[in-house]
């Protein structure tokens, strides 16, 4: 074996067991620690879930409670397939949460900006005319086992959409809050030796 070699085979093995490694950590609120969001945490549907025709996603909120407009934070249910002409139904039960990923949602808007005149606008060059402001919405995937169902995909939560210094990824309260009696979120417990 060659020195070359053994420096290539050392620098893919460090680069693996360094991304092997990463994981994604959720707050559990506003003011506490972060946790990791082990394998074997679940997601409990209370009951039956409806996707309408032609779309992938349902939003998961309670719609009585007032979490969702206070805290931004919204969830989203996935499926992999999309059905031009029926509805889907996702069965109330249990789904395991196979793997938690950060997600950031990049938002580009642009609000008009009124003129006495309503017609031509002069502006300083790349001040307003690069296609507005870029706003986030952070969050998380969190990937749902497929064994049950092989078209169920994912849960994704974001927090509020704002400039990127004034936002943040929601909270583990602040998702159940959103979630309310549709669905619950059970972190495991990592194993104690």
């Amino acid at each position: 074996m060659t020195l070359r070699t053994l420096v290539r085979s050392t620098a893919f093995g460090l680069l693996a067991l360094l991304l092997g490694g990463c994981q994604t950590l959720v707050r559990q609120s506003a003011d506490s620690g972060w946790v990791e969001i082990p394998a074997g945490s679940t997601l409990t549907l209370h009951r039956p879930v409806q996707i309408q025709p032609g779309r992938a996603r349902v939003f998961l909120m309670d719609r009585g409670s007032a979490a969702s407009r206070e805290s931004g934070t919204s969830c989203v249910l996935e499926v992999r397939r999309i059905d031009g002409d029926g509805i889907q139904t996702i069965p109330a039960g249990t789904v395991e949460i196979t793997r938690v990923q950060d997600y950031i949602a990049l938002v580009s808007s642009r609000a008009p900006t009124p003129t006495l005149d309503r017609g031509v606008r002069f502006q300083l060059a790349g001040h307003g005319d690069s296609g507005g402001s870029q706003m986030i919405r952070p969050g998380y995937h969190f990937w749902l086992d497929d064994s049950q169902d092989p078209n169920l995909m994912r849960m994704t939560c974001l927090g509020r959409l704002d400039d990127p210094a004034y936002t943040r990824a929601p909270t583990l309260a602040e998702i159940q809050a959103v979630l309310g009696d549709v669905a619950t979120l059970e972190v495991a417990l990592p194993a104690v030796p």
